[in-house]
């Protein structure tokens, strides 16, 4: 049984509705990817990438505001927000995070995220079998 994290940035823990920079916590959220089910599991307080004292991403005295707020979700596999920025989407990949700007109630965005990483892995599979009786002919 294979499960994932979620971080969902939310004002009201019902909706997707922050944007990453201005989210000073997320919801994280494991997920079963074979029943879809999911549970929260905990909110993880963040620094605000976007702050009084740097733009989106500016330098602060902790270091890079953007990278700190993505370190802290580093061991997740998606971030559900309602905006973000190309060079956000840029600092989470480094970091092997997938974000996603969605504006839904969090059970209906997470079952899409689950959804389409079925599809992905049906292809996939589908795609290593093609490959493997290629080579087997």
């Amino acid at each position: 049984m294979e499960k994932y994290k979620v971080a969902v940035a939310s004002s009201d823990g019902k909706t997707v509705d922050t944007h990453f920079g201005h989210a000073q916590s997320f919801l994280i959220f494991e997920v079963d990817e074979q029943t879809g089910a999911f549970e929260d599991v905990e909110e993880r307080d963040v620094r605000a990438a976007c702050n009084s004292q740097a733009s989106c991403g500016g330098r602060i005295e902790e270091g890079d505001s953007m990278d700190l707020a993505a370190k802290a979700l580093e061991d997740v596999d998606y971030v559900l927000v309602a905006k973000i920025g190309p060079h956000a989407i840029r600092v989470l990949a480094r970091y092997n995070v997938t974000a996603y700007d969605i504006v839904l109630p969090i059970d209906e965005a997470i079952n899409k995220i689950n959804e389409f990483r079925l599809k992905i892995k049906a292809r996939r599979n589908k795609d290593r079998e093609v490959l493997q009786n290629g080579k087997n002919s």
